[in-house]
């Protein structure tokens, strides 16, 4: 840190995390604001107070901000989820938790969520394929809790990758279709509901 309390290059490469974070956070902003194409790397550091080589060394390109919006939910979600279940075998409460997490962690990354629908067409191959990979993971973390339940009798025998997306897209809609639902439900309800479908399509 220096004498005027800024942290100088070092210390920001240091607490790489919450620079990570801050970066993040203002490009989400920016892009949402004033667009994509619009918004430049030296902007985005000068507006998060992190030194323009600290920036680079983060986002060499803009679209690399989307992915790294996308990992950031997906480490959200992964890291809560195994804090929640830990110790609990049964897949019915598994999959109750990991829903109920995964919608949570959406709601709270909402304007995150629904920049990567608005902006993915901007975005280069690399940056198109590396989102579609984590939205794989997330849907991977869903089948396996499904596979296990197929295993111990606790659900009926389903198409496994096509109810894993069903639960990711029941999940989107709340983000996506936010307009609507927040005249007539809260996120508590809207989990509930929700819920009450997936395991009532799933469930023996």
């Amino acid at each position: 840190m220096d004498r005027s309390g800024k942290l100088t290059v070092l210390d920001q490469i240091a607490a790489s995390d919450k620079v990570r974070k801050t970066i993040i956070d203002v490009a989400s902003g920016l892009y949402a604001k004033k667009g994509f194409t619009a918004t430049s790397i030296q902007e985005i550091s000068e507006m998060a107070g992190v030194a323009f080589p600290v920036t680079y060394h983060y986002v060499k390109k803009k679209s690399e901000i989307m992915r790294m919006i996308m990992e950031d939910v997906l480490d959200v979600f992964r890291e809560s989820l195994l804090k929640q279940i830990q110790g609990i075998g049964d897949p019915v409460e598994q999959l109750a938790i990991a829903v109920v997490l995964y919608m949570r962690v959406l709601d709270q990354q909402r304007e995150k969520v629904l920049l990567i629908y608005q902006k993915s067409n901007s975005l280069d191959r690399a940056s198109k394929a590396r989102i579609m990979q984590l939205e794989v993971e997330v849907s991977n973390i869903f089948r396996g809790i499904i596979n296990e339940g197929m295993e111990q009798g606790a659900f009926k025998k389903v198409d496994v990758d096509l109810m894993a997306y069903n639960i990711i897209m029941m999940s989107h809609m709340w983000i996506l279709k936010h307009w609507h639902f927040k005249n007539r439900l809260t996120l508590d309800k809207y989990i509930d509901l929700q819920l009450e479908t997936i395991l009532g399509l799933i469930q023996k």
